[in-house]
């Protein structure tokens, strides 16, 4: 932390310094050390308590009939006065007249909204819910989709590759955007022509805050068009996968039930929703990530050439980057009876956020947590939580980051940097956003 560091609760949570200096590792740093459990007042949003250290989110997420998801499962900026409120409800039942199904979702929506997922269910929905697809996930399954991700991967590091010389490129938005959102619209049963809309959709959803990914910059309910235009997708979809069950996940999604009936409507398409999302956007984030730490550390950059074959040293690399990156950067939970974690009282009815970042560089558990190391060992990082909402698809995830750098980085004839990469503004779902690189590769062995 630096000397001249001033800490302010807006570091905390604010998009916009997210943007400009990416995870708030300063402000983290002097909570851990200072107030790590901090009430946080920060304009547009509502108070909450901070969660930085590794052990009290682990007590935390284990808890989950004292720390509930809902009413509050992420923390986001919200509308401060009431009158603008009622207008802003006003605009959304306007934008919204003809979609009479989506009408009816947001008549009988709460504080949640429009998205109902495992993200912000709490038990008995939880674990019924998750139950549903986990049957896909068994081992005959990964094994079938490792095969198919060599296959994909390949192909995208050969279009990289083009004609052998040096190349530039967006190594975000070219490249690592592609196998995860390739894999994952293949499981929902997409079409190849529809990725992109895929693409466009997850990008509005998840970074609302930055100008460049929102569908209009300067309009603050463009996100009610997006998720229009996801019902809809996803409902085309869903009557296609009923009328003519396959073995895809999205058939899996369109055709399971929940008590012996067919999902509810929202339910069913925030289903679809967060497969589609959480299934891409964060595992490009910590491929991306992970490759700017490797280009800023060519010390580790060349231990990773030279162990890349090494399966157990793969898998520390990938371990490391996902820490390094961290994708998710929050969730919160809502105590339901007073509580006392480090000799401090959470009153029922209070927000805590669960901050990962802030967790995964904790110096309580991880020697120099601001040294990238890909031996690293152990590493108890928590960027896909921990207890039962841990995410459903962690093997997936590390399996594609695997497969990925086991491709590329033996293909790697020079690689550098061509600019400071530019980040996200946003405080939820993290990353890079753009990051140029000049490269040549060579043909696969």
């Amino acid at each position: 932390m630096s000397e001249a560091y001033e800490y302010s609760d807006e570091h905390v949570i604010a998009p916009e310094y997210y943007g400009e200096y990416g995870h708030p590792h300063e402000a983290f740093a002097w909570l851990r050390k200072n107030d790590p459990l901090r009430m946080i007042n920060a304009p547009l949003f509502r108070p909450f308590r901070v969660i930085t250290k590794h052990e009290d989110l682990i007590t935390i997420e284990k808890q989950p009939e004292l720390f509930t998801n809902e009413p509050r499962p992420i923390i986001g900026r919200e509308v401060a006065r009431p009158e603008l409120r009622q207008e802003v409800i006003a605009e959304i039942f306007k934008r919204l007249q003809d979609s009479p199904q989506l009408l009816q979702v947001l008549a009988t929506s709460t504080e949640q909204g429009l998205i109902r997922s495992l993200v912000q269910m709490d038990p008995p929905d939880h674990p019924k819910y998750r139950a549903l697809v986990q049957p896909w996930f068994k081992p005959s399954n990964i094994k079938r989709l490792e095969e198919r991700l060599q296959s994909i991967i390949h192909d995208i590091l050969d279009d990289m590759m083009g004609d052998g010389g040096v190349r530039e490129a967006d190594f975000v938005q070219d490249i690592a955007v592609w196998p995860p959102l390739k894999l994952i619209t293949e499981l929902l049963g997409v079409p190849v022509e529809d990725e992109w809309r895929i693409l466009k959709l997850t990008n509005e959803l998840f970074a609302g805050d930055d100008p460049e990914m929102k569908r209009a910059g300067d309009d603050p309910l463009s996100l009610f068009d997006t998720i229009k235009d996801l019902y809809s997708y996803f409902s085309e979809l869903t009557d296609k996968r009923r009328a003519e069950p396959t073995e895809d996940l999205g058939s899996y999604i369109a055709n399971g039930r929940i008590d012996g009936e067919y999902m509810p409507y929202k339910e069913l398409i925030s289903y679809y929703t967060i497969v589609a999302t959480a299934g891409h956007e964060t595992t490009r984030t910590a491929i991306s990530g992970g490759l700017h730490a490797l280009l800023t550390n060519p010390d580790q950059m060349q231990l990773f050439k030279d162990t890349v074959q090494d399966d157990e040293a793969l898998k520390l690399a990938i371990e490391e980057m996902i820490r390094w990156s961290t994708p998710v950067a929050q969730f919160s939970r809502t105590a339901q009876a007073d509580t006392e974690i480090r000799g401090q009282t959470i009153r029922k009815g209070e927000t805590v956020g669960l901050f990962y970042a802030s967790a995964n560089f904790d110096e309580d558990v991880f020697d120099e947590p601001f040294r990238f190391q890909i031996d690293r060992k152990p590493n108890r990082h928590l960027a896909f939580g921990t207890g039962p909402h841990q995410c459903l698809g962690i093997i997936l995830a590390r399996m594609e980051m695997r497969i990925f750098f086991q491709q590329l980085i033996p293909r790697i004839v020079s690689m550098e940097l061509l600019e400071e990469p530019q980040r996200l503004r946003a405080s939820f779902v993290h990353g890079l956003k753009h990051l140029r690189i000049r490269y040549q590769l060579r043909p696969a062995a």
